[in-house]
């Protein structure tokens, strides 16, 4: 079976085209657990399938390393929406579905860009203060897509920190049921954030994640006041969030930034 390693911002992905040959959610979240092994097999933060489907040029389904399905991921929109522009799937202005909801995306070279449609913050979750092993957080809650808890803190935080902070957050069941993925954000400037996100599915810090950055994005311009587009530098590259607001606390964003095809092969038996 062929497959395509795809990146967006450093956040890499197995991407394979299932259109003709179809497996169960079972082998799928099996095949993900044993290919994104790094090291033993070709390694990723997840695995991409595209598939058949009634009401847009194809399906996304995410398989994230451990084997568990996510709604959504905006890096991993990217990637397959350039896989599937590349591969003749779908033409550079597609839909698609996703657990989340049908996306479009728009793709021009190794640039592509999703409309993520309306986004709102969950009641209650707006900056609303939080403490976790001393240090406090500005934080807010928002689904895009997926749950995301976004922290400011008034001091950087090394990445030691952030991973033993995002993963106390994250298993918080008391918090968040379903869990949530975790971004610390910080202003670094007008129009400009860096953000790092410690990734349900994944369980570490990863070096881009796509919606993350648009919940870092929108929450920063609830508490901060800042204007779009902005821009989320994570550790793997820059993504550009641009957004309308539609009211008190529901926005309208799209997530545009380089995706990068760094191998195309055959999966070796013993991948």
């Amino acid at each position: 079976m062929e497959f395509w390693k795809i990146n967006g911002n450093g956040n890499d992905f197995i991407t394979l085209d299932m259109l003709a040959a179809q497996k169960s959610s079972a082998e799928l979240a099996k095949l993900a657990r044993r290919l994104c092994r790094r090291r033993a097999s070709i390694g990723a933060d997840g695995l991409l399938i595209v598939e058949p489907s009634a009401n847009a040029h194809f399906r996304m389904r995410l398989f994230n390393a451990d084997g568990s399905e996510a709604e959504m991921c905006g890096n991993g929109a990217r990637c397959i929406a350039r896989f599937a522009c590349e591969r003749g799937v779908a033409p550079a202005e597609m839909t698609f579905e996703t657990l989340a909801g049908v996306m479009r995306a728009r793709v021009e070279g190794s640039f592509a860009e999703i409309d993520l449609g309306e986004q709102s913050f969950a009641p209650g979750w707006i900056d609303r203060p939080l403490t976790m092993d001393g240090a406090t957080f500005r934080s807010c809650f928002l689904w895009v897509g997926v749950p995301h808890l976004v922290l400011f803190a008034s001091e950087e935080l090394s990445r030691e920190d952030c991973r033993r902070i995002g993963r106390a957050f994250r298993a918080d069941a008391s918090l968040f049921p379903q869990g949530c993925n975790v971004n610390f954000a910080r202003p670094v400037g007008r129009g400009e954030l860096t953000a790092v996100t410690y990734e349900r599915g994944v369980e570490d810090l990863t070096d881009s994640c796509g919606t993350g950055g648009v919940a870092a994005a929108l929450s920063a311009s609830l508490l901060f006041g800042m204007d779009g587009p902005i821009e989320v530098h994570n550790p793997g590259g820059t993504n550009r969030v641009a957004f309308e607001r539609l009211d008190e606390t529901r926005f309208r964003a799209a997530l545009g930034g380089n995706t990068a095809v760094v191998a195309k092969g055959e999966l070796g038996p013993d991948a």
